[in-house]
């Protein structure tokens, strides 16, 4: 993968943001300026910041940089217009010519899950040994998983229902009754006729309404809970063990 420009990217984040030099003055170690951090170049594959950009044309490996009072000290004395490093690097020096229209830097808004790389670590003075303390930070995040649920199905069927219902009968009944008595003046005794009686009786008449008799409600309740995430991270001990001097000398003379 190639160098990034970190004013250019928004996937990686330092670890400490109080090592970011963009625009800080560069001098050599005995105090002589040098120029203006243009840029920083990060390593994606190593995760950590590869060199650093001089006046958008000096590349110099952040091996050979410190960080000391808001400046940037590099190893080495400038004489006649060229750097003169102090001791042999590791890595070599390049003078390169950028794209880059960054002439003023503007601190870009990282991503919250951004990477985080390794920045540049101060200097050792000459009496001292400095000893980076590492250590990994935990960092908690969320995503959404599907855990189950419920179909939910509608079906008809014919369920088998009866009522009881009373009806009314009619019928015609024929009686006849032996009488023994005279008729008198009546002229229309024996004038012959019909007469006409209907039987009626009542029968079920079936009819269907649908009607709603329950309701099933099917929704989501929502809570919350906390969780313990329990894990191990990495962290950089420094032991010191005295040495006596006292007894090496005494063995010496001994």
């Amino acid at each position: 993968m190639a160098i990034l420009y970190y004013s250019q990217q928004d996937e990686f984040d330092l670890v400490n943001t109080g090592q970011d030099c963009m625009g800080w003055s560069v001098v050599d170690q005995a105090g002589t300026p040098i120029g203006t951090v243009t840029e920083m170049l990060i390593d994606p594959d190593a995760e950590m910041v590869d060199s650093i950009l001089v006046d958008r044309k000096k590349r110099i490996p952040a091996g050979d940089i410190a960080l000391r009072d808001g400046r940037v000290v590099v190893r080495g004395i400038m004489q006649d217009g060229n750097l003169e490093m102090t001791e042999s690097t590791t890595t070599t020096n390049t003078t390169t010519t950028t794209d880059t229209e960054n002439q003023n830097y503007t601190a870009m808004q990282r991503e919250a899950n951004a990477r985080h790389v390794s920045g540049v670590t101060r200097e050792a003075s000459e009496n001292e040994v400095v000893l980076p303390i590492v250590e990994e930070q935990l960092r908690i995040g969320k995503r959404t998983v599907e855990r189950g649920g419920v179909n939910v199905r509608t079906t008809s069927q014919e369920v088998p229902v009866q009522e009881t219902v009373n009806l009314r009968e009619e019928n015609v009944t024929v009686e006849r009754r032996p009488v023994d008595r005279a008729v008198g003046n009546a002229p229309d005794a024996f004038r012959e006729g019909t007469i006409e009686i209907t039987e009626t009786a009542e029968v079920p008449v079936v009819s269907k309404e649908a009607r709603v008799v329950e309701e099933v409600v099917v929704g989501k309740e929502v809570t919350e809970r906390q969780e313990t995430v329990r894990d191990t991270v990495k962290r950089t001990e420094v032991e010191v063990d005295e040495v006596n001097q006292t007894d090496n000398r005494n063995r010496q003379n001994g």
